[in-house]
């Protein structure tokens, strides 16, 4: 049984998807989308030899060597142009690693982004929407205590104004989230020595912006 994290990845996934996980570590996910037919077929990579070994291992296991494809390698580098991948799934990365990962001539033929960054998702949404996609689906979860943000590019030019970079152009109307980012910056404000003033002033301002926010969706 999958994790509300992976699965909430899966319900982003199409039967017609030609997909690679990168970092896939256990492959457990890729294991679920295959057997249960919610993809024909998939690469699965990992730059971590000992993690794809343990991946490799459960895919024998569930006998889906023939749909299942572990290669060893950073990113996109593992494919050639014969592999014909039109879908990248990126989870469990910080937001640096991940754009590294898409600085590739490969990404010229990727019409979708399946994405569960850690950390800096303004910076995510500014670099991707720069590259000529445009973003079709947001969810904010919690799994095990965890928050998780996924983020659904597909291609196509979108401007964004810098709050919906910032907060997310579907996430912006999920008030869940909207409280979760004003009670964590209320967190970090309280902890500020008070003579660090830009910082709280910073802080101050996004605040107000967050609460401004919330009451819109009222």
């Amino acid at each position: 049984m999958l994790s509300i994290r992976l699965e909430s990845l899966a319900r982003h996934i199409n039967f017609n998807d030609h997909i690679i996980d990168i970092g896939c570590d256990h492959a457990l996910l890729d294991v679920y989308l295959v057997k249960n037919n919610v993809v024909k077929k998939m690469i699965v990579s990992d730059i971590h030899e000992n993690a794809l070994n343990t991946g490799k291992d459960n895919i024998q296991k569930n006998n889906l060597s023939d749909r299942i494809e572990a290669r060893l390698g950073d990113g996109l580098s593992v494919l050639t142009d014969d592999d014909k991948i039109d879908t990248i799934l990126i989870s469990g990365m910080g937001t640096s690693t991940i754009l590294k990962i898409l600085d590739n001539p490969y990404l010229n033929k990727i019409d979708k982004l399946i994405i569960q960054s850690n950390n800096d998702h303004y910076e995510l949404r500014e670099n991707i929407t720069s590259r000529g996609f445009s973003i079709k689906a947001e969810d904010f979860l919690v799994d095990n205590n965890k928050h998780y943000i996924n983020i659904v590019f597909v291609r196509g030019n979108k401007k964004y104004s810098k709050k919906e970079l910032k907060y997310g152009p579907v996430l912006i109307h999920n008030k869940n989230y909207l409280n979760f980012e004003l009670s964590n910056c209320q967190k970090i404000y309280n902890l500020i020595p008070r003579m660090k003033l830009r910082y709280r002033l910073k802080l101050k301002r996004e605040m107000h912006l967050l609460k401004n926010t919330i009451k819109e969706n009222d």
